[in-house]
């Protein structure tokens, strides 16, 4: 009698000292053997749902949820949960207070005497609910259900102390018999038919409007680009120079070639003075001049467009002007652009995941990267027809939009400036707003 007090005494203080729950359940079914021989012990207890789930098994560290056995007992424990003498410690007739197909598979996975311990305790709101299962070969004795009895008592305390208090066991202990959690339901139900405006944010950047385009006007080789980003330039100013030495000999070549024809047209009007056969040269030699003055004028206009001048002011909207430097251009080809700082627009790259219905003059908020804490109010000019990709290959629309006032939070956004947009399309309840992504998720998964 005495060392089964000093075994009890054991436990309890191992209980007591434990620091986590793991550690507790090790000592309730390993430890509890000290006062009642048995062969196998499991802990359960309940998951969100209120269904029983295994925590701990005696003599194995790491409890395996998919394993039959587990499952098994599961089932088990399902059975007797719903009988009348669960409320206490009782002895399992496992004949009559299992279904057949549980009873059947006994002998597969534990011995036939059964002993159910009940581990519960309700306070402050609080709880805790856990089945403490006994499996042994032989029949259960007196004294090891009256020891249970006390022993089990104990382990309640220990459980209870031991208790989540967190959002899992705040679920657990939510009713939803309670009136304030029926007018919680109830106050959710009706926000989410309240309307609020559709909203979705983008990359933006700030764009030249109608900026005025630098092309090659010619197939040659670009020299030198006389402008740097952002330098302002005045109209008529040069800014760009091709190398000219092959234009510039096209051009010696072809008035050189327009005074051979213009002397050998002189020299004939001369002689026909003398040879009246000469006359017939004349009219062919004065259709080669015109010829030639047609090819000089050519050279001559092919050497003046070598250097391009600024056709309007602005300012330079350039990356690197000496990545042009010998750079061979074809006839058109874009080399950079002149824009006017007052005259800017938005361009919004709304990902293609994220698009929603938009129409003309809808409201954008503009929050740049340089200025998060003001906005700037803008108004949609027009939507790309196809989506194209962007920078950071993400499949977008091109939104343009125009903004209410330039100057509205004392100064002008400077071109190539970035952020992010803020775009308010219709209105629509709460739970469209909330549940949108979700929904489209879900249609596009089971194609409905």
């Amino acid at each position: 009698m005495e060392s089964n007090i000093s075994k009890l005494l054991q436990l309890e203080h191992n209980c007591r000292n434990c620091e986590s729950k793991k550690e507790l359940y090790f000592q309730i079914v390993n430890g509890t053997r000290s006062l009642v021989n048995y062969s196998q012990g499991i802990l359960l207890t309940t998951d969100l749902t209120g269904k029983y789930k295994v925590v701990a098994i005696s003599d194995i560290s790491v409890v395996d949820s998919t394993s039959p056995y587990v499952q098994w007992v599961e089932d088990v424990i399902t059975d007797l949960h719903k009988n009348d003498k669960a409320k206490d410690v009782f002895i399992v007739d496992t004949k009559n207070d299992l279904k057949e197909i549980n009873f059947k598979s006994l002998h597969e996975f534990a011995p036939s005497n059964i002993l159910y311990i009940p581990l519960k305790k309700s306070k402050e709101n609080s709880d805790t609910d856990y089945i403490f299962l006994l499996f042994k070969e032989e029949s259960w004795v007196e004294n090891d259900i009256l020891m249970i009895k006390h022993l089990s008592s104990s382990l309640t305390y220990f459980l209870f102390a031991m208790r989540s208090c967190g959002i899992s066991q705040t679920l657990k202990n939510l009713s939803f018999k309670n009136k304030y959690f029926k007018i919680a339901v109830l106050v959710l139900f009706i926000l989410m038919f309240l309307p609020v405006r559709l909203s979705v944010l983008a990359p933006l950047e700030v764009d030249a409007k109608n900026p005025y385009v630098v092309t090659s006007p010619l197939n040659a080789v670009i020299e030198e680009v006389k402008v740097f980003p952002n330098d302002k330039i005045e109209k008529n100013q040069l800014i760009v120079k091709f190398d000219d030495v092959d234009f510039s000999n096209d051009y010696l070549v072809a008035k050189r070639t327009l005074d051979v024809t213009n002397a050998e047209l002189f020299s004939t009007k001369q002689s026909s003075f003398l040879d009246p056969k000469q006359k017939s040269q004349i009219s062919q030699l004065e259709n080669q001049v015109k010829l030639k003055e047609a090819e000089l004028d050519y050279a001559k206009d092919q050497l003046d467009k070598t250097k391009i001048f600024a056709k309007e002011d602005g300012i330079a909207i350039i990356n690197n002007p000496n990545d042009w430097k010998g750079k061979p251009v074809s006839t058109g080809e874009r080399i950079f652009l002149i824009a006017k700082p007052n005259n800017i627009e938005l361009k919004i790259m709304l990902p293609v995941s994220d698009a929603i219905f938009l129409e003309e003059n809808a409201i954008v908020k503009a929050f740049f990267d340089n200025d998060p804490t003001n906005s700037w109010s803008a108004k949609i000019k027009y939507i790309s027809y196809k989506p194209e990709l962007t920078e950071q290959n993400i499949l977008s629309y091109r939104i343009t939009a125009n903004f209410d006032d330039i100057k509205e939070n004392g100064y002008i956004p400077s071109i190539g400036l970035r952020g992010t947009a803020k775009i308010y399309s219709k209105k629509v309840s709460l739970f469209f707003y909330l549940f949108r992504k979700p929904i489209t998720a879900v249609r596009q998964w089971i194609g409905w």
